[in-house]
């Protein structure tokens, strides 16, 4: 199926081709009526682009919502190494094998100056933002924050 502003110029050409005199009331509301769905299909169209484009970046934040969920919540805890669990906020297993999280990093990029920061992922307090090294800038702008402005 051929799209809409396909369509509306197809109507529009077939307009033109019967050389309507656009001095007659029915043929004004004929030529009207064709602008009128010339800016919805204009409309349209930048719509779905808008809508592709916001699907891509939701889709890239609920990978990347993915991966700090599987670093910060992943349920094996247990050292590898040895039979004890590692404790992210104090870990002190003695092996050099460890590999709990803790010690993990994320790259954050910053919205306000574009700088990508490594944050340990143990670092990380879910009360505050963490700031950008760069400019000082928190990543993330809380919600309710905005709300009372």
């Amino acid at each position: 199926m051929a799209s809409i502003t396909e369509r509306t110029a197809y109507l529009r050409g077939l307009a033109d081709g019967l050389n309507l005199d656009k001095e007659k009331a029915e043929n004004k509301l004929l030529l009207e009526m064709l602008n009128v769905l010339d800016e919805m299909a204009q409309h349209i169209t930048e719509t779905d682009a808008d809508l592709d484009e916001l699907s891509e970046y939701v889709e890239d934040m609920d990978a990347d919502l993915a991966d700090v969920e599987e670093v910060l919540f992943d349920e094996d805890d247990d050292c590898d190494c040895c039979d004890h669990d590692c404790d992210c906020d104090d870990c002190d297993c003695d092996c050099d094998d460890c590999d709990c999280d803790c010690e993990q990093e994320l790259s954050f990029e910053c919205p306000n100056c574009g700088k990508t920061v490594m944050i340990k992922a143990s670092d990380i307090d879910f009360d505050e933002s963490p700031v950008c090294s760069a400019c000082g800038e928190p990543f993330f702008v809380d919600v309710e924050d905005e709300d009372e402005e």
